[in-house]
């Protein structure tokens, strides 16, 4: 039976008019959600942001990439930068919050792992958070930090489409392995895996779950991957007929939800 715990709140989209903000943090924490996910992207000066792209807009329409920036520009520069929480602030807002929620931290940037560890050690929330990345430098990272972390690996579990890879860096695995990259620092790129199903190898005993889109996920791949005690989520689903269909037909771990209704629904 398909229960609220199993839905993840995917940006803390619906709970506020923008994604990725302290003000849907709360709503949602507030309104029960038991597990929420939101982005995290650093800055020039180091500090992280809680944001999903690589780059955005300024109050007059200009774009800038978050890598450039410094933090302290943020409100002066208006637009999306406006409400742009620090993960400073999010973390210490989580931390404050009755609630205990999984905190499912995707990091878009490779090398800043131990600042985001020492952060969430400072308020208190490691035992809390899953790692998310479509970075395995990031996981193997975090992996050396935290031994006993909970990692869940994003990718592409299908081939691609061109509007995705003119968009995104594209790497691609052989036979399902993806070895420790040697680079450390990724900054300012949006980038991720094709495997062409599921992972094997070092990665694959490396994580505990692993998050495919919802147009790409089989019931083949959850057997493949749950067999072995990995759970698997999907994103993102907008209806609670679509959730309760693919419960029934693919019986994923968790459902990362894209509009409030469906959370209204189990009320």
């Amino acid at each position: 039976m398909l229960t609220l715990s199993q839905l993840v709140s995917h940006r803390f989209r619906g709970f506020s008019p923008h994604e990725n903000t302290l003000e849907g943090l709360l709503k949602a924490l507030d309104f029960g959600v038991e597990q929420v996910e939101f982005d995290i992207r650093v800055t020039r000066c180091g500090t992280p942001l809680i944001y999903h792209d690589e780059a955005t807009t300024d109050s007059k329409g200009q774009q800038h990439q978050i890598c450039d920036i410094l933090a302290k520009d943020r409100d002066k520069m208006g637009g999306k930068f406006g409400y742009m929480p620090t993960a400073d602030a999010l973390f210490s807002a989580a931390a404050n919050h009755p609630s205990q929620a999984r905190l499912l931290v995707d990091m878009k940037d490779a090398g800043f792992e131990d600042m985001l560890v020492a952060l969430a050690h400072t308020h208190g929330i490691v035992d809390r958070i899953v790692w998310v990345s479509w970075l395995p430098e990031t996981l193997y990272a975090i992996k050396d930090l935290l031994p006993d972390a909970e990692l869940t690996l994003s990718h592409w579990c299908k081939n691609p489409n061109a509007m995705i890879r003119s968009h995104h860096i594209a790497h691609e695995s052989r036979d399902g392995e993806i070895k420790r990259p040697d680079r450390r620092l990724a900054h300012g790129e949006r980038s991720g895996w094709f495997v062409d199903g599921a992972l094997s190898g070092d990665i694959r005993a490396l994580v505990n779950n692993v998050c495919v889109p919802v147009d790409m996920v089989t019931r083949e791949l959850v057997d493949n991957y749950q067999k072995d005690d990995i759970g698997v989520s999907a994103f993102s689903y907008v209806s609670r007929t679509a959730v309760n269909e693919a419960h029934q037909n693919l019986g994923l771990d968790a459902y990362f939800i894209d509009d409030k209704s469906v959370f209204d629904s189990f009320i």
